[in-house]
């Protein structure tokens, strides 16, 4: 009798492991990352476009673009901006022969190789002019054998991982104060 128990708690552990937790594209991990303290967004609602659905950002995702333009920059009585994130996959490789996962729910084996981009265009415009505009491509590629939450805790620390990118390459894109050319050091 404790063996049959001991079989079907193991199974339910196991079968809570691969159950399907939904994917959370519009947060982010952002520690580390400075986040504004301004009550409205800069760039205000950045749609983050997936598919067909047009999703919103969490507020602590837009207080980290925001951030990114700097006040000193950018003063916002005179100064706005606009953004956007197109997300897109694609398949690596066909469908396997292991694929019976579509058919049997409680298949564990579905192997997934694809390939996760998010590309974020901004544009900034200082009294009615447009003063900078930017683009940006980051790609995650996911390799997973098993379904349900290990793909979407993949899934997920990859969409962390390029919203975490975007904010730092926007931050750097802004940055005035930066050197013109940081290709141009040279070993003379």
């Amino acid at each position: 009798m404790r063996s049959i128990v001991k079989f079907l708690c193991a199974g339910l552990i196991f079968a809570g492991l691969l159950s399907g937790c939904s994917m959370n594209l519009t947060q982010g991990d952002l520690d580390g990352l400075p986040l504004t303290d301004e009550k409205y967004s800069f760039f205000g609602s950045i749609p983050f476009i997936y598919g067909n659905d047009t999703l919103e950002l969490s507020e602590d995702l837009l207080r980290a673009y925001t951030k990114a333009a700097s006040t000193d920059d950018f003063p916002r009585e005179s100064c706005r901006g606009d953004a956007k994130i197109v997300a897109t996959v694609k398949q690596n490789e066909p469908n396997s022969a292991w694929n019976i996962g579509i058919l049997i729910p409680i298949w564990p084996i579905l192997p997934v190789d694809e390939s996760w981009t998010y590309a974020f265009t901004g544009r900034i415009f200082c009294n009615g002019t447009l003063v900078r505009h930017v683009e940006f491509i980051e790609q995650q590629d996911i390799n997973v054998t098993f379904y349900g939450r290990f793909r979407t805790d993949l899934v997920n620390k990859a969409s962390n991982e390029m919203h975490r990118k975007l904010v730092q390459r926007l931050s750097f894109e802004l940055n005035t104060n930066r050197p013109t050319d940081l290709n141009s050091a040279s070993d003379y």
